[in-house]
């Protein structure tokens, strides 16, 4: 089976570290609505399996992401939902997600949520200080934060991530540890934590060029990512990617997809898909999408088919980050001899210095290997 994504390009305020695709004018927001539903009929086949012939095709997860996908009313939400209907049959366990801020989860939110059919939520609440909160420009205060979760809890969800973000500017372990102590005290199934970066096109970035510094030094990174990954481990949650982790029978069904290279198909501007053969992905413009979406213009998105080296890289760039590691079998017989003795002979030097561990005939990261996995990962891939 298969998973599909939906992007909700709009935010009501910039987060100053986001590089993701948004705006913060819903103007077109009915035009961008029906424009999506508009894809949804379009692309009806792109998952279709080979000499698959029923009419509607088997999806296993369904991810509403952004942007903010919480701006959204339970009608708007309904409307995608019914559109998506006409053309996918859901598994009757499938896991359905909404990216949520913390301060958009009222009770009405919720109630609205749970009768659509949405069973886990994601929410963004980054950090529990006010300070941290202001800093980022984000919606939300602390409390809130936690009263989201509450709220959630009250409504049903049982299926619940939230994100936090480590290497702020304040370098303060102790704030971090303050941060992980309540999230976990929130006993939360899911965790989702992420280092900041700081990428040029963000608030963030722009005032770093002029001189401002919000990175923190690469020792700082790492104590903090070590606390992260000792207090998980301690509160019995499995780290199964390396920014992720899930108490037993909570992990994330439609990113594990992403990471274990399943077909899955995006929705709205910027969204990407994979067939397992190409990827490709839409315009980067709320107007040019609306745009090329009611012409049946060619341009609504890009598309790159994948050689065996590029399909290679990426089976072992996202495996090698995932608890599931790579499978040298699977290479050979996938792949062939040439890639995966490739494969051995690069992975041998971290095997000798910890970085990797061998467990029959898969290779996982170890926790020291974890702080330089795409470091390890670029020096893994085949020269293309």
């Amino acid at each position: 089976m298969s998973g599909i994504y939906l992007h909700i390009p709009y935010c009501k305020q910039v987060c100053y570290y986001c590089d993701f695709h948004f705006r913060v004018a819903m103007k077109d927001k009915r035009a961008m609505l029906d424009a999506m539903k508009q894809e949804i009929a379009l692309r009806k086949d792109y998952l279709r399996p080979p000499g698959f012939e029923e009419e509607k095709i088997p999806a296993e997860t369904l991810y509403f992401g952004g942007g903010t996908p919480s701006v959204l009313t339970g009608g708007e939400l309904a409307d995608l939902l019914e559109t998506l209907s006409r053309y996918y049959t859901l598994a009757p366990d499938a896991e359905i997600t909404l990216e949520a801020n913390p301060d958009d989860l009222t009770d009405a939110c919720l109630a609205d949520l749970r009768r659509l059919g949405f069973n886990r939520l994601s929410i963004g609440i980054q950090s529990f200080f006010d300070d941290d909160l202001k800093m980022m420009n984000r919606r939300h205060n602390g409390r809130e934060a936690e009263q989201s979760v509450e709220a959630a809890r009250r409504n049903g969800f049982d299926n619940i991530n939230i994100d936090l973000i480590y290497g702020l500017p304040s370098g303060d372990e102790k704030r971090w540890q303050a941060n992980l102590e309540r999230a976990f005290a929130l006993n939360v199934p899911h965790l989702s934590a992420y280092r900041l970066t700081i990428e040029p096109r963000t608030v963030f970035g722009r005032k770093q060029a002029k001189g401002e510094k919000f990175s923190v030094s690469e020792d700082i990174e790492i104590r903090e990512f070590e606390m992260l990954t000792e207090a998980a481990e301690n509160a019995g949650f499995e780290h199964y990617e390396i920014s992720n982790f899930a108490r037993p029978g909570f992990r994330s069904r439609h990113n594990s997809a992403y990471w274990q290279l399943k077909p899955y198909i995006g929705i709205g501007p910027s969204a990407h898909s994979y067939d397992g053969q190409s990827r490709q992905w839409n315009v980067n413009s709320n107007g040019g999408y609306i745009r090329a979406v009611n012409d049946g213009d060619e341009n609504l998105f890009e598309r790159e088919m994948l050689s065996p080296g590029e399909m290679y890289n990426d089976y072992v760039l996202v495996s090698l980050r995932a608890v599931w590691g790579v499978d040298v079998e699977y290479i050979r017989n996938r792949f062939g001899a040439v890639f995966s003795d490739n494969f051995l002979r690069q992975a041998e030097s971290y095997l000798q210095t910890g970085h990797i561990e061998k467990h029959e005939n898969t290779f996982v990261l170890s926790r020291k290997g974890k702080l330089i996995a795409d470091r390890i990962a670029s020096d893994l891939f085949a020269e293309m």
